[in-house]
């Protein structure tokens, strides 16, 4: 089964369920790539992927989508950068993000706007270890989850400073196509809504509940 993954979603939050999954699981495949959410969406939509964790919500009328995760977004400076209260404090100051149709680098710019301010040059990167290392260095700012920055080595090398509301907090959802059965896939579904998983509690107000597993 072909899944796709936001990489922070990859690398922090589905290790372990994906060892579940695969321990009462075994015969199954699990084909996993990492992108961002629009590239990961279309995936979906084109029936390359299964499914894929992405934020949102989404809303298209051809998904399903089933809330699995939150996380929380902080703002990543070099180690000894003042405090910053809001996007002027930073105005024109690099940034190092990922393509796009990142919707974390959407939101990032989303961030500057809103306060009438605009970032200097965006450096598009391939993983969040780069960004650290760039950002570490007091070449530029990050914008990533905290889940990630905690698991990083060099996460002593940087400052984090904390977003706005609005900002802060994003939802990580399962996407697949509308009325795609599949047993894995069900399998799947069942693993992450598991007592004692990471699933978020906002799971039991997800809009499609979870199918039974196919027999």
């Amino acid at each position: 089964m072909a899944l796709g993954s936001l990489e922070s979603t990859a690398a922090v939050r589905i290790p372990a369920v994906l060892a579940e999954y695969h321990r009462r699981f075994p015969d199954v495949v699990l084909d996993l790539s990492t992108g961002p959410s629009g590239e990961l969406i279309d995936g979906v939509l084109a029936g390359r992927l299964a499914a894929a964790f992405v934020d949102g919500p989404v809303s298209h009328p051809s998904l399903e989508e089933t809330p699995v995760f939150e996380e929380e977004l902080v703002l990543v400076s070099s180690a000894n950068h003042p405090a910053i209260k809001r996007a002027r404090d930073v105005n024109g100051r690099n940034i190092y993000a990922f393509r796009s149709n990142c919707s974390y680098r959407r939101l990032f710019e989303a961030w500057f706007r809103d306060d009438g301010s605009s970032p200097g040059k965006i450096f598009e990167m391939e993983s969040y270890h780069g960004m650290l290392a760039c950002v570490s260095a007091g070449a530029g700012l990050a914008l990533l989850p905290r889940s990630m920055l905690q698991n990083m080595p060099s996460r002593k090398n940087v400052k984090a400073h904390e977003l706005d509301e609005r900002y802060r907090k994003v939802q990580i959802y399962l996407i697949r196509r509308g009325g795609l059965r599949m047993p894995s896939l069900n399998a799947l579904l069942e693993a992450l809504a598991r007592p004692g998983s990471t699933v978020d509690t906002s799971l039991e107000a997800a809009k499609s509940p979870l199918p039974a597993i196919l027999k």
